[in-house]
C-alpha cells in the first residue's frame, strides 16, 4: 500500500512511543514518568522489533529494497510509483529507503532519503516552483582532507555536510569513501582518504561522528577493495586473507568500533570469487560477528549480478536502488525477493532480520524525528570551514631557498589554464553542486598585483576553447587545453612580474581509471615546454618560479621537481580553492599538511603497477581478474621495506617555521594483559620564526618471527595546536595491541610476536635519522581470535600463487 501525505504528521515513531507510555502507566508523578528515556540503539531497535511484527511479508520485503530507477528524458530518475509513503521529496536525492503506511496496523512510517556527495551534499540546487537556491558547499575531496592530520577539524567538515543534509530534508549521506589508495592511478582515489588505514580510519570515524550528531546517518563504503574502476561491476580482486584483514578492512573496522556508523555500503567488485554484497564472510562472520555492528548494510547502486536472495542472506539487508538493474539487465529486485520467499529461498526470519535492522536506523532519522527542514544552512560560516580545511590540508612539497611565502604586494604573473578552469573536485557522485568556485588566479589577485594582461590571456582562451561533457546526469566535466606560450612571450612576463605561479590540473572521475601517460600521470608536452621556459625566462632574472598542482591525486613529479623553486599540492580543495591557496602563498597560513599517499619516482616503482587494473583471463576482452600481487605492501610499506627510493615520503609535508621533537618517551606499557596499549608522549618545540602547526607520527618497526613484517608502519598521529615562535605543546599517543597485531591466517588470530619493538616518532615515514625507543615482548600474544576460514581465497589458489616474493 502505498501513501504520500505531507499532512499526516504522526509517524511510527510517535506511535510506539505512545503506546509504550500506555504499558507504562501516564500518572506524572510516578517515578517512572520522571525516568529520562536512554535513546540509544537499543531502544531503537526494540521499536523496530515491534514494527516489524506488525508487517506484512509485502511490507517486510519493501524495506529490503529501494523503489528503483526508470529511463526517462535521457536520464535515470528514480520510480516514484514503487516508493512507500515519502512525506516530503528533495530534488536530487539519489536514492530512498521504503517506508510503511497502513491504516489497519497503524504503521507510518516514512520514507527515507539519501544524499550523495563526500565532498559535500549533492542535490538539485534549484526546485520547481521556488525561486530559492539550494547549493552545498564543496569541501575539500577526502585526500586533501585527510593531509590535515587533524581528526578534530576533519569531525567538523562531518558536522557541517550533515548538517546541510539535515536542512535540506534528507537523511542519509552516502559516505565518507573509506578505500585504500593501492595505486596512484584509481580513478575515484580522490574521494578517499589514504594509503594507510589507519589514517583512513581515523578520518572516516571523524566524518561519521561529525554528521551523526546532528542526527542524520552515514554510510561507509565501500566494503571493500574498490581500489580500481575499471571493470568495477564484474572485476574479481584476488586478495590473500592477511591483507584483506591488516590493509583492506582495518580502517572500516576502526570507524565501526570508533563511531558506530548507521550504515555500511559493500562494494561493486567481488573478492575472492565472491560479489562482496553477497558474501557472508564479510558482511556476517566479520562485520557483525567479530566486529559487532549494529547498524545496516545497503548495496551499492546496482552491484551484484541478480542473485538478490543471495544477498539478503549474506547480511546485505538494503538493495539499492531497486528495481531491476538497468545498466546490466538484471531482473527487479522486489520480483527476484518475492519469488526466492516463495519459494522457500529466503526465510520469513531473515526477511524480518533485514527489515528490523533497516528500521532501527531509519527511526533515528529526520523524516521519522518529525524535524522540519529549514532549507537555510549557514553556508557562509561552512565556506569558511572549507577554506580554512583546504589550508590546513595543503601540502607544500618543496620550497628552496625560502622562495614562499611570497612578499606582500608581489607582482605574479600566473601561468596555466587551470588558474581558470580551477578543480574544486572530482567528477561523478563525488561532485556538489556549489555557489561558486573561487579559481586560482582570482584568489591570487585578493592578495597579489597578478599580471593583468596574462589573466586576460588565459581567461580568453578558456571561453574559446573550453568544452564540456555531462557525467551520467550527475556531474559536468568542463576541459580546456594547455595554450602554448612562446619564450619570448614569457620573456616579456618575466621582465615586468616578481615571481611565477605555475598550476597545473588533472581531473579525474569514477567509473575510470586514470593512465600513465603524457597529460595525465606525467606532463603533457606543452606542460613541460611551459615549466621550461617559465623557469629559463625567471631563473635568467633572478626570479623564483612556484608550480601549484589542483589535482585529484598522485602524478609524477621527478620529471620536472628540480626545474622549480616551490611546489604547493593543493589537490582539489572546494568551491574556496583560489582563496586557499593564496593564504598559503602569501603565508597567512604556514602550511602544515603532510602527505598521506606516497610520491614515488616513477609509477613503475608503484608495487601494483605491472597489474592495474587487472587482466582478463577469459578472453573476452574486458579485464574480470585482479590479483593483488604486493599483499600487505601497499604504499609506504613497500618503499621502506625493500629500499625503493621515492619523490616524497609519506607523512611528508614542509612548513615556514621548523619543529624540534624532545622528551620522547614510552609512559606506558600494558601489552602483557590482552587489550592492554602502550602509550608515548613527545614535546613539539617550534624553533622557528612564525608560529605553525606540526602532524607527529608515530612508525613501529616490528621484529622478525614468523610472518613477514613491512619495515616500519604507522601506529599513531597527532598534531599540534598552532605553537607560537618558541612555543612547545606535549603530544600524547597511544597504540592499542589491536594495532600492533599482525594477522595469523593459518591460526585464524591477530597476534603480536615476541622481540624487540622500535618505535619512531618522527615527522614521516622517512625514519632513517630518527633515534627509536624500544620495548620488548617476551612471548607471543595472542590479542584476538577470528573466524576460522573466513575470507579465504578462492579454491585451488594460493598466495605463494600470485603474490610477489620479494
Amino acid at each position: 500500500m502505498k501513501h504520500n501525505n505531507n499532512l499526516n504528521r504522526w509517524s511510527g515513531v510517535a506511535i510506539a512511543i505512545a503506546v509504550a507510555l500506555v504499558a507504562q502507566g501516564c500518572n506524572d508523578n510516578s517515578s517512572s514518568a520522571k525516568t529520562e528515556v536512554n535513546k540509544d540503539n537499543a531502544y531503537y531497535r526494540a521499536l523496530a522489533e515491534g514494527m516489524v511484527q506488525k508487517m506484512t511479508p509485502e511490507e517486510r520485503l519493501g524495506m529490503l529494497v529501494g523503489p528503483g530507477y526508470v529511463f526517462a528524458n535521457g536520464a535515470f530518475v528514480a520510480n516514484k510509483d514503487a516508493l512507500n509513503n515519502l512525506k516530503s521529496d528533495v530534488p536530487g536525492s539519489v536514492g530512498y529507503i521504503n517506508g510503511v503506511y497502513n491504516a489497519e496496523s497503524g504503521l507510518d512510517i516514512a520514507a527515507s532519503k539519501l544524499a550523495d556527495g563526500p565532498a559535500g551534499v549533492r542535490i538539485t540546487p534549484t526546485r520547481d516552483g521556488e525561486a530559492g537556491t539550494f547549493y552545498g558547499t564543496a569541501f575539500p575531496v577526502g585526500t586533501l582532507l585527510a593531509s590535515t592530520w587533524d581528526a578534530a577539524l576533519v569531525k567538523q567538515v562531518g558536522a557541517a555536510i550533515g548538517n546541510e543534509i539535515k536542512e535540506y530534508g534528507l537523511d542519509v549521506w552516502l559516505a565518507p569513501g573509506m578505500n585504500i589508495q593501492r595505486d596512484p592511478l584509481n580513478g575515484r582515489n580522490f574521494e578517499y582518504f589514504s594509503e594507510d588505514p589507519l589514517v583512513s580510519g581515523v578520518m572516516g570515524a571523524a566524518e561519521v561522528a561529525g554528521a551523526q550528531a546532528q542526527g542524520v546517518g552515514t554510510t561507509i563504503k565501500h566494503f571493500i577493495a574498490n581500489n580500481a574502476e575499471t571493470s568495477r561491476s564484474i572485476v574479481d580482486n584476488i586478495i590473500s586473507p592477511r591483507a584483506i584483514r591488516e590493509i583492506y578492512l582495518r580502517g572500516f573496522q576502526y570507524a565501526e568500533e570508533h563511531a558506530n556508523p548507521w550504515a555500511v555500503m559493500t562494494a561493486m567488485n567481488k573478492v575472492n570469487g565472491t560479489y562482496t554484497g553477497q558474501w557472508a564472510d564479510l558482511n556476517t562472520a566479520v562485520l557483525r560477528g567479530e566486529w559487532g555492528f549494529e547498524g545496516f548494510v545497503m548495496s551499492d547502486w546496482w552491484s551484484g549480478d541478480g542473485s538478490y536472495a543471495a544477498m539478503i542472506k549474506s547480511g546485505n539487508d538494503l538493495i539499492e536502488p531497486g528495481g531491476p538493474a538497468l545498466p546490466y539487465g538484471y531482473g527487479d529486485a522486489l520480483t527476484g525477493l518475492q519469488e526466492a520467499y516463495a519459494a522457500g529461498d529466503l526465510s520469513a526470519d531473515t526477511i524480518a532480520q533485514g527489515a528490523v535492522r533497516i528500521l532501527t536506523q531509519v527511526l533515528k532519522m529526520p523524516s521519522n524525528q518529525g524535524y522540519v527542514a529549514g532549507n537555510a544552512p549557514d553556508l557562509d560560516g561552512h565556506a569558511r570551514l572549507s577554506r580554512q580545511a583546504a589550508s590546513d590540508g595543503m601540502v607544500l612539497l618543496k620550497n628552496s631557498q625560502a622562495s614562499l611565502p611570497l612578499t606582500k604586494g608581489s607582482k605574479v604573473a600566473s601561468f596555466g589554464i587551470t588558474q581558470i578552469n580551477t578543480l574544486k573536485g572530482g567528477a561523478g557522485s563525488g561532485d556538489v553542486n556549489a555557489a561558486h568556485t573561487v579559481n586560482m588566479v582570482d584568489g591570487l589577485a585578493q592578495q597579489f598585483a597578478v599580471d593583468a594582461g596574462l589573466k586576460e590571456f588565459y581567461r580568453s582562451f578558456f571561453e574559446a576553447n573550453k568544452t564540456s561533457s555531462d557525467f551520467g546526469g550527475i556531474s559536468t566535466v568542463v576541459s580546456c587545453p594547455e595554450p602554448a606560450l612562446s619564450p619570448s612571450d614569457i620573456g616579456a612576463y618575466a621582465a615586468s612580474n616578481d615571481v611565477a605561479v605555475i598550476t597545473l590540473g588533472r581531473n579525474s572521475m569514477q567509473g575510470v581509471d586514470r593512465q600513465n601517460l603524457k597529460g595525465d600521470y606525467q606532463l603533457s608536452d606543452v606542460e613541460q615546454s611551459l615549466i621550461d621556459d617559465v623557469a629559463a625566462a625567471f631563473h635568467g632574472q633572478g626570479k623564483k618560479v612556484v608550480v601549484v598542482l589542483n589535482i585529484s591525486g598522485v602524478m609524477d613529479t621527478s620529471a620536472w621537481q628540480d626545474k622549480v623553486d616551490g611546489i604547493l599540492l593543493a589537490y582539489m580543495p572546494g568551491q574556496e580553492a583560489g582563496n586557499a591557496v593564496a593564504d598559503l602563498l602569501s603565508g597567512a597560513v604556514n602550511p602544515s599538511g603532510k602527505l598521506t599517499q606516497t610520491f614515488p619516482l616513477s609509477y613503475t616503482d608503484v608495487p601494483s603497477s605491472k597489474g592495474f587494473p587487472g587482466t582478463d583471463t577469459d578472453g573476452d576482452g574486458t579485464i574480470d581478474t585482479h590479483y593483488y600481487n604486493e599483499g600487505i605492501y601497499v604504499g609506504y610499506r613497500y618503499y621502506a621495506t625493500f629500499g625503493k627510493g621515492v619523490s616524497y615520503p609519506f607523512g611528508y609535508g614542509l612548513s615556514y617555521t621548523s619543529f624540534d621533537y624532545k622528551n620522547t618517551a614510552i609512559t606506558a606499557n600494558s601489552l602483557t594483559e590482552q587489550g592492554g596499549k602502550l602509550s608515548l608522549t613527545t614535546t613539539v618545540y617550534n624553533s622557528g620564526d612564525v608560529p605553525g602547526k606540526e602532524a607527529a607520527q608515530v612508525y613501529v618497526a616490528a621484529p622478525a618471527g614468523t610472518l613477514g613484517k613491512p619495515a616500519i608502519e604507522l601506529k599513531a598521529f597527532a598534531k599540534t595546536g598552532l605553537l607560537a615562535a618558541g612555543a612547545s605543546e606535549t603530544l600524547s599517543f597511544e597504540i592499542p595491541a589491536t594495532w600492533l597485531a599482525s594477522f595469523d591466517n593459518l591460526n585464524s588470530e591477530w597476534v603480536i610476536e615476541p622481540g624487540t619493538y622500535k618505535l619512531y616518532v618522527a615527522p614521516s615515514s622517512e625514519v632513517s635519522a630518527i633515534a627509536p625507543l624500544t620495548f620488548t615482548l617476551a612471548s607471543r600474544l595472542v590479542v584476538s581470535k577470528t573466524t576460522p576460514g573466513a575470507l579465504a581465497l578462492p579454491a585451488g589458489v594460493t598466495e605463494a600463487a600470485f603474490e610477489t616474493q620479494y
